[in-house]
């Protein structure tokens, strides 16, 4: 008798964990499902989005073109619409670019190339850059990089993000304003003043396509994919950021985790 209870008291714990284990594995298996659920959601999400963005484009182009083979009207001027057809082109081809990149870089399997790389030149090139855009708009570019910060990763992609950061603090400040660019160690901040966001916006700018000018207009703002690609970048390299309002107006802090000087 001993003996068989001994047994049934094994057989009980062997069925318990077993049940236990069963338990777990199920749970495991509804969060994959979920999981996979939201990321399915995501993409018919964003391959709407990406529709919609390119519909309104392409209808223009189409109109123009069909004004300008049938003559009519203004249209018979076809070296002005021509013009200005080419420039919906280009701003098609930049469209599909970034979408092409988003969608890269949101996928599970997208590969980086990592090495190590000058943070304090890029950041650099990229001030150059864009130093003529704020000429133009009357801001006032203030460059503060402390030399020789050197960073592991991929530098087409930090490049990208940086470059998506410091363009944005531009297009985006009003005539005449200031954007301060510093990085300092392990950390990188693009400061610009004269504009806040609200919390709302602030939590669903770095959702695809989302953009604070619902009018969606190209002459208030880009595609919307520029910082789901900075989020995606930095998530790629488990790099730490933040966007908040200060008293001035906006900040972008990038927490760079690894140097090497």
């Amino acid at each position: 008798m001993g003996i068989l209870a001994n047994s049934l008291n094994e057989m009980s714990e062997k069925l318990r964990n077993a049940l236990t284990e069963l338990q777990e594995a199920n749970v495991r298996l509804q969060r994959d499902i979920e999981k996979e659920k939201e990321q399915e959601r995501q993409r018919i999400d964003f391959f709407t989005a990406v529709s919609h963005e390119l519909k309104t484009p392409v209808t223009i182009l189409k109109g123009e073109l069909e004004c300008m083979i049938f003559e009519v009207g203004e249209y018979k001027n076809r070296n002005k619409y021509l013009c200005h057809c080419m420039t919906i082109v280009k701003e098609v081809e930049k469209l599909i670019n970034e979408i092409l990149l988003a969608a890269q870089m949101g996928g599970d399997e997208a590969q980086t190339t990592q090495g190590k790389l000058c943070l304090s030149e890029l950041l650099g090139q990229c001030c150059n850059r864009i130093r003529g855009r704020a000429e133009d708009k009357g801001i006032e570019l203030i460059i503060d990089i402390e030399p020789n910060i050197y960073y592991f990763g991929d530098v087409y992609l930090l490049d990208k993000a940086i470059s998506n950061i410091v363009d944005n603090a531009i297009a985006y400040s009003p005539t005449d304003e200031t954007v301060k660019v510093c990085m300092n160690d392990k950390l990188l901040f693009v400061e610009n003043t004269g504009i806040h966001i609200s919390e709302e916006d602030l939590k669903q700018l770095f959702v695809p396509f989302y953009r604070v000018d619902k009018s969606h207009n190209r002459d208030t703002g880009g595609s919307g994919l520029g910082l789901y690609i900075v989020k995606t970048i930095f998530e790629r390299h488990n790099i730490k950021y933040t966007f908040e309002n200060t008293e001035v107006g906006m900040r972008f802090s990038v927490y760079f985790n690894e140097t090497n000087k």
